[in-house]
């Protein structure tokens, strides 16, 4: 089957900048993804690790890892990989083994080395590991072999990151346009040590670009042209003044719009929630009901100690339910200064877009937002008091709504953190807190 992978275009983004990569691919040989690779002047190694898979998956952990560590191949300590393809050889091991061989792997990593993975979301998967072969930078052919029940449960993202704690997820991908229904894609980051990691955070977007060109296409090309451009008076307000320190955009990933905060802000940090939230719904128990359903162990987790100055939420909000809004705030407000500034986008009525949006910004601060439709809202419409009810310490101090040249029907809202925190909830007081069912705030 053909699938689109937005994780191999962001490794393509970000190896195609330099002709001095090295590649190590743990799956099967495969002569197209060699030539793909050489195109780029990269050197590529394979491990074929498919094939143990294939001989050795019955053995307990302790004689896996051990035969593990025999089969792999050595390299020199000085041979240093800058991307290591691990496709979805980790729906086929225990966390245990993964700790190990990436224990092993990470002797020829060195700091910013990529990991892309490949993530099956469903319960019966391909009974072995299926071999990728590269199309091109959009898409690989995936060969798999008939479906049978997982030996292992999915790792979840949190779980995997405590067993492979020199890694950082940079980008979590599903249900992307071209995306096989039931695969997800991460890219990881090596980064041993974490206070460097806030520099790199979503520093490789995925380019929003056509087949056949590898440019990213500037938003006043002929085809931009065709897309109404609007103005956004919050985030001309969040703009004006002083320049501002570090900002956090919880929207798609974007190029265009990091670049564009990155001329007005020191520190751009962004993750998209969007697919978060609707990842974790899609793979939730079928016995929960979905206004029950909270947010993922792995969202909005950041270091205790980073503070944001503005938040950008987007659209979001209107896809949440309370416990999900509860949960966003009681996350956030650990990473908030007094005064921190939080952006929200309202839509006005009971019809909203199928999906939350992608909002594209200008160079000149305006942004165009391609609609597919309307729907009816699965939940009640967001207000400001109801927002403020499950999130106490969120102050409104801007209403944004029918200035000349905004976006039809869409309320741009502005809320200042007030409250500080004084002492820090552990883990578990705050999964508690956020599976309590909220009263209704928002009607």
């Amino acid at each position: 089957m053909l699938h689109r992978s937005p994780g191999l275009t962001a490794i393509y983004n970000e190896i195609k900048k330099s002709k001095r990569n090295r590649i190590l691919d743990l799956g099967s040989m495969a002569v197209s993804n060699f030539n793909f690779f050489s195109s780029l002047s990269c050197k590529i190694h394979f491990e074929n690790l498919n094939e143990f898979v294939e001989d050795n998956a019955r053995l307990s952990t302790g004689n896996l890892i051990f035969k593990l560590n025999k089969f792999l191949l050595s390299h020199e300590p000085e041979e240093k990989f800058d991307v290591i393809l691990a496709w979805d050889l980790l729906n086929y091991l225990p966390v245990e083994v993964i700790e190990s061989l990436f224990g092993k792997l990470n002797n020829w990593c060195h700091p910013n080395t990529l990991l892309h993975t490949v993530r099956y979301l469903n319960s019966n998967i391909s009974s072995q590991p299926a071999v990728f072969e590269i199309i091109d930078q959009y898409h690989i052919q995936i060969s798999a072999y008939p479906i049978t029940a997982r030996r292992f449960p999915l790792h979840k993202t949190a779980a995997l990151l405590k067993h492979i704690p020199q890694y950082f997820l940079h980008n979590n991908l599903m249900n992307e346009a071209g995306m096989e229904t039931g695969i997800g894609e991460q890219v990881l980051r090596y980064m041993p040590e974490k206070s460097q990691r806030k520099q790199y955070i979503s520093s490789t977007g995925i380019n929003n670009v056509i087949p056949g060109d590898e440019r990213e296409k500037p938003l006043d090309s002929s085809l931009s042209q065709q897309l109404k451009l609007y103005k956004s008076p919050a985030i001309e307000q969040i703009l004006h003044g002083n320049i501002r320190k570090r900002i956090l955009d919880l929207g798609r990933k974007s190029t265009r719009n990091l670049e564009f905060w990155r001329k007005h802000f020191s520190e751009v940090h962004s993750e998209d929630l969007a697919s978060s939230i609707r990842w974790h719904t899609t793979t939730a128990d079928l016995t929960i009901q979905a206004d029950d359903i909270s947010l993922s162990e792995e969202a909005l987790n950041f270091n205790h100690d980073l503070l944001f100055d503005v938040i950008v939420l987007w659209d979001i909000p209107n896809y949440c339910n309370q416990i999900q809004l509860k949960a966003i705030g009681d996350r956030l407000k650990k990473h908030c200064n007094k005064h921190t500034q939080i952006l929200i986008f309202s839509y006005l009525g009971n019809f909203i877009p199928p999906q939350p949006q992608s909002f594209n910004l200008q160079g000149n601060g305006k942004y165009h937002a391609k609609e597919a439709g309307k729907r009816t809202r699965d939940h009640s419409a967001i207000t400001t008091s109801g927002i403020m009810k499950l999130i106490p310490g969120w102050k409104i101090v801007k209403t944004h709504i029918f200035s000349d040249g905004m976006k039809p029907g869409l309320v741009e809202l502005i809320f200042e953190y007030t409250e500080l925190l004084t002492g820090s909830n552990n883990t578990d007081t705050q999964n508690n807190a956020e599976k309590q069912n909220p009263q209704s705030a928002l009607k």
